[in-house]
């Protein structure tokens, strides 16, 4: 069945033409639905675009509201309807808005209840249940989290990591330095198809900046691009209770509490694609670590996840002494910033001391704090940035 919507152009919005359409389009017996904002060719006239899509269609549907009464292409596509003998059902907001001759028409009334109005139009012109295009839950939450995540990414001067999976003894570390690995170079080990079913696991003492780190790669997946298919699922282990469900359900129950479990489906199908990134902050603050980790080695080894994990350096101590978890595994340690970056650093957080402290390197903040009560103990005036450079020689 071919339809021709016939309507005013004002009345596109508010009475969401283009989605009546996509939604007539989707049902098994309508192959098309005509309407002008899509179908309209280049440099096609309105006589042409309406004698011929009228012509071929089996249903002439006519939205009648009180922009209709002004509306001449509207009363025109009526009169060519009724010299080419077309069946017409109107869509109405209010009875009184249909031209006379056919307010007994059988037709349908809008309703700002869409579903509802859908499912009765559908009805009226199929005489069969509607069907929906039911949105993905994951693309919803992804949508949503993309819209009220809040990282200052402007503010945040990427750190460095260092690749510490093959451990060294002490002597023959202090010979041998361990790879440094910038931000981005990092960002893409993770992403890498080869990291799949691996446990990244990034370590570094208190106040050091790892939340802030799953934050920046969460914002990343969010806004980048190149990991617009990626969906970012950050999870605080402090707070994760371990159960008698499976992992993936109990990421489920704390992602997404109120559900019952209506869209475990499309989580597990995403996570096991390898396109549902767990984000696990602070592993070592959850009173089973241990048991937790062990769990989290055998998830990603069964699942072929994506898996990210911050904690203290205790666990770095732990993954080494047990010779099952280091399989699979790859050992991270979050430095300090680089020199050169602490003048960016401060200009970029705007001078603010309490929010440099906050965000990532109390040491940073610290020594900052002792540099500039020597400059007023001595009576001299703070300039910060000189002072920076100074700092970063």
């Amino acid at each position: 069945m071919k339809i021709f919507f016939s309507y005013a152009s004002v009345d596109t919005t508010e009475y969401r033409i283009e989605d009546i359409v996509d939604f007539l389009e989707f049902q098994d017996d309508i192959e098309r639905v005509f309407y002008w904002e899509r179908d309209t060719k280049g440099g096609e006239s309105f006589d042409d675009y309406m004698r011929n899509n009228i012509k071929n269609s089996d249903l002439i549907i006519v939205l009648f509201t009180s922009n209709t009464a002004t509306s001449i292409p509207v009363f025109i596509e009526i009169g060519m309807s009724k010299a080419f003998q077309k069946q017409v059902m109107p869509v109405f907001d209010q009875v009184d808005h249909i031209v006379a001759d056919m307010q007994s028409s059988r037709g349908v009334q809008f309703n700002p209840n869409f579903r509802m109005f859908c499912e009765d139009l559908c009805f009226k012109i199929t005489g069969k249940t509607a069907k929906f295009k039911e949105s993905n839950p994951m693309v919803d939450y992804r949508n949503d989290l993309r819209e009220t995540f809040e990282f200052k990414k402007s503010s945040y001067v990427e750190p460095e990591v260092r690749d510490v999976t093959d451990t060294y003894e002490k002597e023959e570390k202090k010979q041998k330095k361990l790879p440094l690995i910038s931000y981005r170079i990092f960002e893409f080990i993770l992403f890498d198809p080869l990291n799949r079913g691996s446990l990244n696991v990034i370590t570094a003492p208190p106040g050091s900046g790892k939340s802030i780190l799953l934050n920046s790669i969460t914002h990343d997946i969010l806004h980048q691009e190149h990991l617009s298919s990626y969906t970012p699922f950050l999870i605080d282990a402090e707070n994760l209770k371990l159960t008698n469900d499976e992992l993936l359900e109990e990421f489920y129950n704390y992602l997404f509490p109120d559900t019952e479990g209506r869209f475990f489906i499309n989580f597990d199908n995403l996570v096991k694609s390898g396109k549902g990134i767990i984000l696990l902050d602070g592993l070592s603050k959850n009173p089973d670590a241990h048991e937790l980790l062990t769990d989290l080695h055998k998830f990603i080894l069964t699942n072929n996840a994506r898996l990210i994990i911050t904690c203290r350096p205790v666990i770095h101590d732990f993954i080494r002494s047990s010779p099952k978890i280091k399989e699979k595994t790859h050992l991270y340690e979050l430095t300090s910033f680089k020199s050169s970056s602490l003048f960016e650093w401060v200009v970029l957080n705007k001078n603010d001391y309490e929010q440099t402290r906050h965000l990532q390197a109390r040491d940073i903040y610290l020594v900052l704090k002792e540099k500039v009560k020597e400059h007023e103990e001595k009576g001299e005036r703070v300039s910060l940035p000189s002072m920076m450079q100074e700092f970063s020689t």
